[in-house]
């Protein structure tokens, strides 16, 4: 059986046909925007005509006695650079990007946050007029 499984892989090498190796259990450990862990949520930024301006990313991760990790990803205005918001918070401690992004805001990420709940917020600013649509989801992901 070895000989044949050797065979094979030396016959796909000489044809030119790549052999793909299963996912490495930390690359299945990455998240999405730089953020560790399983997504378990999104929260959708909405104006009062209930068009989405952007989506809040929330990750999980069991790292670090729990991270929660978010993101704010542009919906109407992805692709032009804007000014974009992302906030994370539990009690006392909190962090936050804000800048002018093309795509997305964050990753921001607290530890320590097994037993704990976390509340999020992102704001996305209108490049044209500076018009701004924000939301915040208090107490979320309590675990």
């Amino acid at each position: 059986m070895r000989k044949l499984l050797i065979g094979l892989v030396s016959l796909a090498a000489t044809a030119g046909l790549g052999l793909v190796a299963a996912p490495t259990a930390s690359a299945a450990a990455q998240g999405a925007y730089g953020c560790a862990g399983s997504e378990i949520d999104t929260y959708n930024i909405k104006d009062t005509d209930g068009s989405v301006w952007g989506t809040l990313h929330l990750y999980y991760s069991s790292a670090n006695g729990g991270t929660n990790c978010v993101v704010n990803v542009a919906r109407k205005y992805y692709g032009q650079k804007h000014l974009l918001k992302v906030t994370i918070r539990q009690g006392d401690r909190f962090k936050k990007q804000e800048d002018y992004f093309y795509e997305y805001a964050g990753p921001v990420s607290l530890t320590s946050m097994d037993g704990h709940c976390v509340t999020v917020s992102g704001w996305v600013t209108a490049p044209n007029n500076g018009r701004a649509v924000g939301d915040q989801w208090d107490n979320v992901h309590c675990s």
